[in-house]
């Protein structure tokens, strides 16, 4: 009897070490070489690219290459949080056209750009917050919940714009997507400003182990007293907030209002960060392999551009480059060496 309670102690107390154990490891072996494929490619892509079409480095064609990765970089981090915790948001684009509509309403007849941001931002913690409930405490599929909430904002915004484009981005908002410290454009700086402090919490700080330990087994995620409710609740926000600053970044870009010109950034921020190694299983992604997914897919689609191509070609080759990336880095995690 002695024998077998001491086992069954033994094997108890095993428990916690072993936790802890996995935690140690999370950011060792094959996360190293799954981050390093998309970087790799990127450096041949653009070896390639140097003598194929050298239109591609033009310093008016790299300018607008950035403004699209500010925008679609700040999405793509929030997408990342997400991701690692092993959710999914589709309702990315939903806010980032719901904040264009909230800029542009409150700037139509006065200038309120301060109040407009803040109002943004509040909602797309909001918008984060009711997503992470959903998900985390009622159990909704993360799939369906931000899909939900996608039409829940879209549906809202074409009630209250009745499909029309109304209202004025201000001039005052412009700067911020269009000037720059020479070609680099201001809200490139603020992506690389956001993705240095996200680094810094995923790989330094107890955050980042949260997160990927949430990731990677929730059950041994409890068994070290994380929270797993607290911390999709904190990723879902974080991408809800990513998307609202990204919203506010774009409509300085483009400088006019279309309540539907956010659409393409649910599939192209889920796109970037598989491209760049993040799982879908989550637990597996960094914020390097992230910023290079969305360099490498919008340099591809720059290039459909420049070779006057068919326009429509580009959905085309998001698809086959998320489809090969999958593969590419279900591959490598199932490989020997990993």
């Amino acid at each position: 009897m002695r024998d077998g309670a001491g086992s069954a102690s033994l094997a108890k107390n095993e428990q916690p070490h072993a936790a802890r154990a996995f935690l140690a490891g999370w950011g060792s072996g094959s996360r190293l070489r799954v981050t390093a494929v998309p970087i790799g490619a990127a450096l041949i892509a653009a070896a390639l690219l140097a003598v194929f079409e050298s239109d591609f480095y033009r310093s008016q064609n790299l300018h607008v290459l950035m403004q699209q990765c500010s925008v679609l970089g700040i999405v793509t981090l929030g997408q990342l949080l997400v991701l690692l915790v092993g959710g999914i948001d589709l309702s990315v684009g939903a806010v980032m056209n719901a904040t264009l509509i909230i800029i542009a309403v409150m700037n139509r007849h006065h200038t309120q750009l301060a109040t407009s941001i803040v109002l943004s931002l509040c909602l797309g913690v909001g918008v984060g917050l009711v997503n992470g409930l959903l998900v985390s405490l009622r159990d909704v599929p993360p799939f369906a919940a931000t899909l939900g909430m996608l039409a829940c904002i879209q549906g809202a915004i074409l009630v209250y714009t009745k499909g029309v484009p109304a209202g004025n981005i201000p001039r005052e908002l412009r700067p911020v997507a269009l000037d720059g410290v020479g070609i680099v454009p201001y809200s490139l700086i603020i992506c690389l400003a956001i993705a240095l402090v996200l680094w810094f919490a995923l790989r330094r700080g107890t955050y980042g182990r949260k997160i990927y330990a949430v990731g990677r087994s929730p059950e041994v995620a409890r068994r070290v007293a994380i929270s797993t409710t607290s911390v999709r609740v904190s990723a879902y926000v974080m991408c809800g907030l990513f998307a609202a600053m990204a919203g506010i970044i774009l409509s300085a870009y483009v400088g006019y209002v279309d309540p539907t010109i956010g659409g393409n950034y649910n599939l192209q921020s889920i796109a970037a960060a598989v491209v760049g190694g993040v799982a879908f299983t989550g637990g597996e992604g960094s914020v390097v392999g992230a910023l290079t997914g969305v360099v490498f897919l919008l340099a591809l689609l720059n290039v459909v551009t420049l070779s006057s191509l068919n326009p429509f070609m580009q959905l085309i080759i998001q698809g086959a480059v998320m489809l090969v990336a999958v593969s590419v880095f279900q591959f490598l995690k199932k490989s020997p060496a990993n």
